[in-house]
């Protein structure tokens, strides 16, 4: 926690003079007991603003050393989007203590947004814009955001609905200012304005804002109707969020976890998880070499090679591997490009690979043996070009394959096409060997 003492950061946070979110930072070392000490001297809108900032571990356990009727009056404060977070995260018997103190409004709107599918647009939106009537004049849709009273979390932008609460556009504030007092909004409303619907998945939320360069964006149901609104920072965070499960995905290692908080037993555990796994699909190239020993006995030369060709056909599927997550998550690439992709991993596989085999094979003919040595090299290379080949257009295939089917593309990580590439790069291997190498061996 630095040097700042815990009553030192209350009454900077109480005199203004440090930032919730820097408050937060300075805390991010201390314990729920250490942030109570400090929340304790704010009243409770610093409080919530301060709490909004923390890891909800730390909002969590904070639950703990506060008033549950206190805890309550903050919850009420805090940003909608952030409360609900909290409510989910506590366990169900300190939830039902706590609910029953937070104001009825506040609570039907928790009860709402929790309703919301974890990963949608839903889930992420708050409640918390200024909205007017269609058919209001200017004069009176000024009256009615006063009493509204829009603050920090509601934005510049007004949404307009019509009397069935449908979503017709929105107005600015300067809108208003510049209109006159008589004038309909339906006669100053913009109307072409992007939305979203509350079940979209909100990996779309990141290519809407970058697409469009929009503070916020609009969330409706299925009829149309208004029901909550997205910043730009709830997409930062989902874009954090995606990013982080995109990472330990790609390199198997499970779900993001607050690596120096989580516990070790947790970390091995879940590691431990996708190894079986991965060990589960090296049996199968273990029992695949099993059934190539004789060809092995044979000709001890071709096992110099296979890690070389294991190797490099695994990162050439990982290259491709990356590539293809990273277009289907920005929406560079979409499910109908999928034979326009492999085919062009094809090709770049075959060039790729043929370049590869050529170096591949000068390197088997450095091995002893005359004619034979000829054919090994041949072998080496062709399986090299092959192996890259293979690697290139699976590495492309496979997690479009997996977003077709409604499964993250990242779950396609890096080790799982190793696994796959190795066991290709066996048959491969081992079948043009028996047909170019073997049956000339003395």
């Amino acid at each position: 926690m630095d040097s700042n003492s815990p009553q030192e950061i209350a009454d900077l946070l109480k005199d203004r003079v440090l930032h919730p979110a820097e408050a937060a930072d300075l805390l991010a070392d201390a314990g729920a007991e250490e942030v109570a000490e400090v929340v304790k001297v704010l009243d409770e809108q610093q409080t919530a603003d301060l709490v909004e900032h923390l890891d909800l571990e730390v909002q969590r356990d904070l639950v703990n050393y506060i008033p549950r009727g206190h805890m309550a009056k903050v919850i009420e404060r805090m940003a909608p989007d952030a409360r609900v977070d909290l409510v989910k995260e506590l366990p169900e018997e300190v939830a039902d203590s706590l609910l029953p103190l937070i104001a009825r409004a506040e609570r039907l709107d928790i009860a709402r947004l929790a309703s919301y599918e974890e990963g949608t647009a839903g889930s992420v939106m708050t409640t918390e814009y200024a909205v007017v009537n269609l058919d209001a004049t200017v004069e009176a849709a000024i009256r009615e955001l006063r009493r509204q009273a829009p603050g920090e979390h509601t934005g510049s932008e007004i949404y307009v609905i019509d009397a069935d609460r449908r979503l017709v556009g929105s107005v600015t504030l300067r809108d208003l200012l510049l209109s006159k007092p008589d004038q309909k909004i339906g006669s100053i409303v913009k109307t072409d304005i992007v939305t979203v619907n509350a079940t979209d998945d909100q990996e779309k939320l990141g290519e809407i804002f970058s697409k469009y360069e929009i503070a916020s964006v609009p969330v409706v149901d299925d009829a149309g109707r208004l029901v909550g609104r997205i910043t730009a920072d709830d997409v930062i965070d989902v874009v954090e969020e995606e990013a982080d499960e995109d990472i330990y995905r790609l390199g198997a290692a499970g779900r993001p976890m607050d690596y120096l908080r989580a516990n070790i037993l947790k970390v091995a555990r879940q590691r431990l998880t996708w190894l079986l796994i991965l060990v589960g699909t090296g049996l199968i190239t273990s029992s695949l070499l099993q059934q190539y020993q004789a060809e092995l006995t044979t000709a001890i030369a071709l096992a110099f090679f296979l890690p070389l060709l294991s190797g490099s056909g695994g990162n050439a599927g990982s290259q491709t591997t990356a590539v293809v997550i990273r277009g289907l998550s920005t929406g560079e690439i979409q499910l109908s490009d999928v034979r326009r992709v492999v085919l062009k991993e094809l090709a770049v596989g075959l060039m790729v690979g043929t370049v590869l085999g050529v170096f591949a094979a000068a390197r088997a003919l450095l091995v002893p043996g005359g004619l034979q040595n000829l054919r090994l090299g041949l072998t080496v290379g062709l399986a090299m070009t092959g192996t890259v080949t293979l690697a290139k257009a699976l590495g492309a295939l496979l997690p479009i394959f997996f977003q077709r089917i409604r499964l993250d593309p990242a779950l396609m990580s890096a080790p799982f096409i190793s696994s796959i590439v190795d066991i290709l790069t066996i048959i491969t291997y081992f079948t043009l060997a028996r047909v170019i190498y073997l049956p000339y061996l003395r």
